[in-house]
């Protein structure tokens, strides 16, 4: 511990005020000689001495400076090392010294009592050869030696108080008796960095402006609109000149609560039979088309969407009353009334058409008809036969929306009831045609999601047909209206034949590899190749049953002889082909009596279409498919399968008497 040494002049007996003794040591101090600056135990002050280093500098009669503003950091550092390099003196512990301050020239009222207070800081200024150190006496002892700085940048901080604080021991002995009087937050905020507290500086977030809200929703905008797109495609408004009211449906849409899928279907195998043909029990005895298609309209109550190739339910294309054109009118009738039961009736039918009588009632009486202009788009026609009803009921078959397909020609077809999945499948299908149906449409490069296919050869649906397990899926044609995941008609039929390792059976009203309505006809064997293949080189028994009425082609013929011949020596292929023919009776009526069903059946998969096969149908002409896989069905639910009853009506047809043989196909011309 230092001896403090007490000189006479300045032991009394009672307190002397500050001021008077900052004064007499001026005084004194003046009378001392200049210490040689080079000495450097000169330099070196005791504590008491370096506080009376500090009071000489402080005139107590003089009033006290302004405060000069405080320069930035660098400068701020320059002056204090400039400073000391003049006086080089290298205390080892803290001396003090006031602050010039200058006055405001405006100054508040208050002003001249603050500036009545000395205004001191700190000046650390450290050394190796220092023992001792100065510490922040605002921090508690942590018990280790601080931090020591450099000392050619000595640490300027001047704390801000707010209120008077009661005296604190410093940890290096020397207790300040000078107190340092509170700063404004306007002079605190001139200083540098270094000189502010760190206790004193509160990190605050900047204040979002209205520049960056418009952004951050832009943004999010353009997050949902790419997510939309990638997820449901471009709206078909941007491809097909839709309205914005169709854009915003189909945003609404996306929110909207989608039906369950239906996994328990029901489906029923329908027939259309004249009246000349005639088969005995026990052949098969199926549903006509015209009750399931008066069932599916009376019991309608949201929509009914038909694709159809022409309308003419009614006998008025005759100009005369036919009485077996009732079934048809009784059809016609309930769709005419379907409006009036808040039934939306929607139809794309082709155009042009040889009657619009038909098409033009029912628009007079609410029904939405489209006509489709295939020649225009693809040079084909729209040769789709299908029903969607309440997005829950489907029909797909060979019958045209015509009063002869309901008791003048041989059709076959199915409706599956309460099957959403397909019947939303379909729905798509029916869109696109509806869609094309718009003035000045066309076929955009690629569809939109909501066009894409929910079912297809890859992932067909795994329904129970008739609480039968069962693989499903639907095709389409042409291909530029297959959307993406469609798989098209001409593949599904290849793809069926392929996967057949029995028998295949076939029967099409039209069979004629080539192209029909070119203008330069062409040899198109691409069907023709895989029967082939299936029947010689894998030993597939294959049975063709071909229509025979007078429209018949005599170029079908030949085609159809040439796979005869396979079965000569020394190939021995099975292919057998049989014509099947619908006795008239003498009846006049146009475009009657003909085996008009298109369906192919396999020892594993059941296919049901509306195209003939041709080049024509698969490449440039709508049509559909329904394909049914239930190959791996125990053997005694078999006679459940879709799959079972169609070989049983093939063979109810090949085994009967309407059966003619290829090489009297001359006699069709005749009938």
């Amino acid at each position: 511990m230092r001896k403090k040494l007490a000189a006479p002049s300045q032991v009394t007996d009672t307190p002397m005020r500050r001021s008077t003794r900052l004064q007499q040591e001026k005084t004194a101090e003046k009378s001392e000689p200049q210490r040689s600056r080079g000495s450097r135990t000169a330099d070196i002050l005791q504590p008491r001495e370096s506080i009376k280093a500090y009071k000489k500098q402080v005139d107590p009669t003089k009033d006290p400076p302004d405060l000069p503003e405080v320069p930035s950091e660098p400068e701020a550092q320059l002056d204090v090392r400039q400073h000391v390099e003049k006086e080089k003196v290298l205390p080892p512990f803290v001396r003090l010294r006031r602050l010039e301050l200058k006055e405001d020239p405006s100054p508040p009222p208050d002003r001249g009592k603050e500036l009545e207070k000395p205004n001191v800081q700190w000046e650390v200024v450290k050394d190796q050869r220092a023992r001792l150190q100065v510490l922040d006496t605002s921090k508690p002892p942590s018990g280790k030696a601080g931090h020591l700085e450099d000392p050619t940048t000595p640490s300027l901080e001047r704390p801000v108080e707010t209120r008077r604080e009661p005296r604190q021991k410093s940890w290096t002995g020397i207790t300040p008796r000078i107190k340092v009087p509170p700063m404004k937050k306007t002079e605190v905020s001139k200083l540098p960095s270094k000189v502010i507290p760190a206790q004193g500086i509160r990190k605050k977030w900047p204040k979002p402006n209205l520049y960056s809200l418009f952004f951050l929703l832009l943004f999010l905008i353009l997050s949902i609109s790419c997510w939309f797109v990638w997820k449901h495609g471009i709206p078909n408004s941007f491809i097909l000149g839709y309205g914005p009211l169709t854009l915003w449906k189909s945003f609404a849409t996306l929110w909207s609560e989608a039906e369950e899928c239906d996994a328990q279907c029901s489906l029923v195998l329908l027939e259309s039979i004249p009246d000349t043909l005639q088969f005995q029990p026990p052949s098969p005895q199926n549903p006509t088309i015209y009750q399931a298609w008066m069932d599916l309209l009376s019991g309608a109550n949201s929509t009914v969407e038909i694709a159809a190739f022409y309308f003419t339910l009614r006998d008025s294309d005759l100009h005369m009353e036919e009485p077996s054109a009732k079934q048809g009118l009784d059809v016609f009738n309930l769709l005419r009334s379907l409006p009036s039961r808040g039934v939306k009736l929607e139809i794309a039918v082709n155009s042009p058409q040889s009657s619009e009588d038909d098409t033009d009632e029912l628009v007079r009486h609410g029904a939405d008809v489209r006509y489709v202009n295939m020649t225009q788009l693809t040079g084909g026609i729209v040769h789709t036969k299908l029903w969607v009803v309440d997005r829950k009921h489907i029909y797909i078959g060979s019958a045209n929306m015509d009063w002869r397909s309901l008791t003048k020609v041989k059709e076959l077809g199915v409706v599956l009831y309460n099957c959403s999945c397909l019947a939303k499948d379909l729905h798509r299908i029916f869109a696109m045609y509806q869609a094309l149906g718009k003035e000045g449409a066309s076929i955009p490069t690629t569809w939109p999601r909501k066009f894409a296919a929910e079912s297809s050869l890859e992932e067909p649906r795994k329904l129970q047909l008739n609480g039968v397990e069962a693989r499903v899926y639907i095709s389409s044609s042409p291909p530029v209206l297959c959307s993406a995941g469609r798989t098209s008609d001409l593949t599904a039929i290849l793809s069926t034949i392929e996967d057949a390792e029995k028998f295949i059976y076939i029967s099409v009203m039209d069979y004629e590899p080539q192209c029909l309505f070119c203008k330069t006809e062409r040899f198109w064997p691409v069907i023709d190749n895989a029967l082939r293949t299936a029947a010689c080189d894998k030993r597939v028994t294959v049975r063709l049953l071909i229509g025979c009425w007078q429209h018949s082609r005599q170029n079908m013929f030949v085609f159809l002889e040439s796979l005869m011949v396979l079965r000569r020596k020394p190939l021995h292929c099975p292919i057998d082909v049989k014509l099947f023919v619908v006795p008239t009776e003498g009846e006049q009526i146009p475009y009657t009596y003909v085996n008009h069903n298109k369906y192919m059946v396999t020892d594993r998969v059941a296919y049901i279409g509306t195209s003939n096969w041709s080049e024509d149908y698969f490449l440039h002409t709508t049509g559909v498919g329904l394909i049914v896989n239930q190959s791996d069905v125990a053997p005694e639910a078999q006679s459940y399968t879709l799959r079972q009853q169609l070989v049983e009506v093939f063979l109810r047809d090949w085994e009967s008497s309407y059966i003619l043989p290829l090489e009297n196909h001359w006699k069709c011309m005749e009938m």
